[in-house]
C-alpha cells in the first residue's frame, strides 16, 4: 500500500505521461513472498509443517486465491488454495511433513495463476528439504595413507594417524572417518599442498560383523589442493578401475584413485592410492 501511495502521488506531478503508462492493479492481486526456500535439519529433529509466506495488495475483506501445488513425495501434501483474512495482507500456504528419510532430496513447486498476481509478485515459489544425518561418535582408528603411511608387501609402514569415527544415526552401516587426508598430510608436513579440515570419507560395513561392504559415494573430497592439480578427490567405483575394499581383523585396506578437478567441472583419473585403517577402539561387533 506504501508503494501505491508514493505511486499515486508522483502521478500527479507527471508532465510527460511517463507514470501514467505504468501498468494499474485491478482487483485483489497476491504473490509469493520468496521465490525459493530451503530447510535441512538434522537426523534427530522432527518437522510437521513448513509456513510458506504469502501477500495480498489489499487488508479488505476477505479473499481466496488458488494455489497448484507440485510435490516431489507423497510424505509431502498441501491444500489447493489459500484464504486471507478480513483486516489482514498476509497469510501463509502450509506444507504438512510426513515421515521425510535422511539423504533424501524434497521439493515443492506451488503457483499461482499470472492473472492474479501481482504486477511485481512472484507468482511461483519452490521449497527444498532435506534431512542431514546426526553423527555420532563410533571409535577411533589408525589411518595410513601415501603420506603417513601405506600397506605393502611387507605389511603397514610408517605410523599413520588417529583419526575419530562416527556413525550416521539411524542408518545401516554407514560411517565416516573425521579428516582422514588432513590429518596424514599434516603429521607428515607434506609439501606442495593446502590442506583444509572438514572433508570426511564415509564407507559402508556391515554393522553385524564388520564386513567391508563399500562406499556411499564415487567422489568425496580430500581437503586438499595443489597449484598444479587442484583440488584431489579420493574416488571409488566398485568393481572397476582396481577399486576394492576388504576387512581382515578391523584392519580395511583400501584400493581406490586419486582424482583432480584442475579447477574444472570433471574430476580426471590421477593415480591409484592405496590407503589402510586399523578401527581398534569402540567399533560395534
Amino acid at each position: 500500500m506504501a508503494l501505491l501511495a508514493i505511486m499515486t502521488t508522483f502521478v500527479g506531478c507527471s508532465t510527460d505521461g511517463y507514470w501514467d503508462e505504468a501498468p494499474a492493479e485491478n482487483g485483489v492481486k497476491y504473490t509469493f513472498d520468496q521465490k525459493e526456500q530451503t530447510r535441512s535439519i538434522a537426523g534427530n529433529e522432527t518437522l510437521t509443517e513448513i509456513k510458506v509466506p504469502m501477500t495480498r495488495n489489499t487488508k479488505s475483506g476477505s479473499s481466496t486465491v488458488s494455489v497448484t501445488a507440485k510435490f516431489s513425495h507423497t510424505v509431502l501434501s498441501g491444500p489447493s488454495e489459500v484464504t486471507f483474512a478480513d483486516g489482514s495482507n498476509t497469510a501463509f500456504y502450509t506444507i504438512a511433513v510426513g515421515d521425510i528419510q535422511v539423504g533424501v532430496a524434497y521439493s515443492a513447486t506451488l503457483s499461482i495463476a499470472e492473472d492474479a498476481t501481482s504486477v511485481a509478485g512472484t507468482s511461483t515459489a519452490t521449497i527444498k528439504l532435506s534431512k542431514a544425518y546426526n553423527w555420532i561418535p563410533a571409535g577411533t582408528a589408525q589411518f595410513y595413507s601415501g603420506w603417513s603411511g601405506t600397506i605393502g608387501d611387507e605389511g603397514l609402514v610408517g605410523d599413520g594417524v588417529k583419526v575419530e569415527i562416527e556413525e550416521a544415526e539411524g542408518s545401516n552401516g554407514l560411517y565416516r572417518m573425521l579428516s582422514p587426508y588432513y590429518y596424514s598430510e599434516k603429521a607428515a608436513e607434506a609439501t606442495g599442498v593446502t590442506l583444509k579440515e572438514g572433508s570426511h570419507i564415509q564407507f559402508t560395513v556391515n554393522k553385524a560383523n564388520g564386513a567391508a561392504v563399500g562406499f556411499p559415494v564415487v567422489v568425496q573430497a580430500m581437503g586438499e589442493s595443489s597449484n598444479d592439480d587442484g583440488n584431489y578427490y579420493f574416488v571409488y567405483t566398485e568393481g572397476d578401475n582396481g577399486c576394492s575394499f576388504e576387512n581382515d581383523g578391523n584392519l580395511y585396506i583400501v584400493n581406490a584413485v586419486i582424482g583432480y578437478d584442475e579447477g574444472g567441472n570433471s574430476v580426471s583419473l590421477g593415480w591409484y592410492e592405496t590407503a589402510a585403517f586399523i578401527w581398534n577402539e569402540g567399533y560395534p561387533w
